[in-house]
């Protein structure tokens, strides 16, 4: 077998790396600077100067190193505030909303207590024969119109009741539900009215001819002494409405020739299309 040559390496004691050595004048030369500076400092104070000054020097530096930051800042700022602004105005618009719809609503409460202060006013009966009711709806049906009424399940009112307002008769109840009773109206052309007149205290009969549109007295004769302007009321005859309630007013008289009638136009005083409240009496 071949043997193996080991070659060893002599490792030097010397450094690699020699620092040649400070020479000695530099050395009392810096210790002598050393000390003028710190002599200087305590006689005249020049570090602060020179703090000073540096801090001028260095200024545009730091300025320009905050520049970036400052920038970031102001961007998170503005987009802050708008978003801030934006949400403060939807804010106030929420209120502004608010305070319109509390506006209303109190309105509507004053306008609703008038309405029903008038309308109590206007009892001409025994008030404890009264109850007052909410409109719930008034059906579009010109001809034949039903107007419907919130009551109480307590209350005793029963069909054919009559139905007023402040400005006089409105209809009769026509029915009665759970909560709530529906309206036959004098302007429905199935609605016959007793009636009398103010002045001539002549009786007839009056007939709907449909919501919006003029009553007529029936089968009144030629003789008759009715008066354009007359008001009508309630005769009490076939004891559904009570006697004396306000229905209308005559608005003209015609004599056509192929009749054996007068043609006798009356206008409702009270239309339930602008009135919330309605008295219905009973006098059971």
């Amino acid at each position: 077998m071949l043997r193996r040559e080991h070659k060893v390496s002599n490792i030097s004691s010397e450094a690699i790396f020699a620092i040649p050595a400070m020479k000695p004048g530099r050395v009392v030369l810096a210790i002598v600077f050393c000390l003028v500076l710190i002599l200087s400092d305590i006689r005249y104070e020049t570090s602060k100067h020179f703090r000073s000054y540096s801090h001028d020097l260095l200024k545009p530096l730091y300025l320009l190193v905050e520049l970036p930051f400052q920038v970031s800042d102001s961007i998170v700022d503005f987009f802050s505030s708008r978003e801030e602004l934006s949400n403060r105005v939807m804010s106030l618009e929420d209120e502004l909303i608010k305070l319109k719809t509390i506006t209303q609503y109190i309105e509507n409460m004053s306008s609703d207590n008038t309405e029903l202060n008038s309308l109590w006013d206007s009892a001409k009966f025994s008030k404890d024969n009264y109850l007052i009711a909410e409109k719930y709806s008034l059906s579009p049906n010109i001809f034949q119109p039903s107007l419907v009424l919130k009551i109480s399940t307590q209350s005793n009112i029963q069909k054919n009741d009559p139905v007023l307002a402040e400005t006089g008769l409105v209809g009769r109840i026509k029915g009665i539900g759970y909560g709530n009773a529906e309206v036959m109206l004098v302007q429905d052309v199935r609605s016959i009215v007793p009636v009398v007149s103010e002045t001539s205290q002549l009786q007839g009969t009056l007939k709907g001819n449909g919501l919006g549109r003029y009553g007529e007295l029936q089968y009144v004769k030629k003789t008759a002494s009715f008066k354009e302007g007359e008001t009508l009321y309630t005769s009490g005859l076939a004891e559904i409405f009570p006697k004396g309630a306000i229905v209308g007013r005559i608005i003209s008289i015609n004599n056509p020739i192929d009749s054996e009638f007068l043609e006798v136009k009356v206008e409702f005083f009270q239309s339930p299309s602008n009135k919330n409240f309605f008295l219905i009496y009973n006098d059971a």
